[in-house]
């Protein structure tokens, strides 16, 4: 796997609510920095559980994810990309119930596997009054 084909794995893996593929994007030794719940996994089976979760939890809904913004950039063994990360609930037929945007960071590691994703970060900005801006939509 290249870096830019974490993006579009990413996207049909929710897409089709693929929680192995999903996974399977990411080192066995990641650490994330997520915006819910704990907020900070080192164990990939928590991640595991936390992925099959959020997309056993949508039912008969369907999310849609699309990245902007996307920066990839690589040297050797590491690499690194930021984007915004689009993530729309989808109804049966074809509505959006809900969205939300984030930024997100990784960092990866190549092995003889391709590129694994080994950091993540999800954050949103916060305004100056301690009340969380939702990013433009």
């Amino acid at each position: 796997m290249e870096i830019e084909d974490f993006f579009r794995i990413y996207q049909n893996s929710a897409w089709h609510k693929d929680a192995t593929a999903l996974i399977s994007l990411y080192d066995e030794h990641a650490v994330i920095f997520d915006m819910w719940d704990q907020g900070y996994i080192v164990n990939p089976l928590e991640w595991s559980k936390i992925i099959t979760d959020w997309l056993e939890s949508l039912g008969e809904e369907k999310v849609k994810v699309e990245f902007e913004m996307v920066k990839i950039h690589q040297s050797g063994n590491a690499g690194f990309a930021s984007a915004l990360i689009l993530f729309q609930a989808i109804s049966g037929e074809g509505a959006v119930l809900r969205c939300m945007k984030n930024r997100i960071t990784l960092g990866f590691s190549k092995s003889e596997d391709g590129w694994k994703v080994i950091h993540q970060h999800t954050s949103a900005p916060v305004s100056s009054n301690g009340l969380t801006a939702i990013l433009d939509i």
